[in-house]
């Protein structure tokens, strides 16, 4: 008989560097009801760009589970587990609402959505644009992405070298 959800309590789970979606399978795989918060990040390597999900909190992923299936000596011994979080003896519940706030930031892919906080983009990936900072005034470049709420990432060609450089988004205008 399992526990009504009203029973049950939300636990953090240390996992090994990197094995949060190894540690959510196997847990699954063992009956557990498991909630591991991805988000789909850009990854850059060797001039090839890919998508690819990874843990909203690096390192951790969360269990429900009723007082009868808190085995804390079977959850630690999971492949990808390294340990429930707790102080001593006592393992801290997280908050229903922590979790429910996390789950209700999901898009459509199932993925948290990060880029909701900041305002549109006036700049879309590609666009050229021109810099109006002090230093780097009137230089021309690629618009990349956006960091943060009012920052934004310049791919800049000069004295032929590609430079990334992070400037203001009002500090930037669209080249016509």
């Amino acid at each position: 008989m399992t526990a009504s959800p009203t029973q049950r309590s939300w636990f953090a789970i240390r996992t090994k560097p990197r094995q949060e979606i190894v540690a959510r399978d196997q847990l699954k795989n063992q009956g557990f009801d498991v909630y591991l918060p991805l988000v789909n990040t850009r990854i850059t390597h060797a001039r090839k760009v890919s998508w690819q999900p990874r843990s909203f909190f690096s390192g951790y992923l969360f269990m429900h589970l009723s007082k009868e299936q808190q085995q804390w000596t079977t959850i630690r011994s999971t492949i990808g587990v390294l340990a429930p979080v707790s102080f001593g003896d006592f393992y801290p519940p997280v908050p229903d609402a922590a979790i429910n706030m996390l789950q209700s930031h999901h898009d459509e892919k199932g993925y948290i959505n990060v880029a909701a906080r900041y305002p549109a983009s006036p700049f879309k990936a590609g666009d050229a644009v021109r810099l109006h900072d002090s230093s780097l005034d009137g230089l021309e470049g690629i618009f990349l992405e956006m960091r943060g709420q009012d920052r934004a990432l310049v791919l800049l060609n000069w004295m032929q070298k590609a430079m990334r450089v992070e400037t203001r988004t009002d500090k930037l205008s669209i080249v016509k």
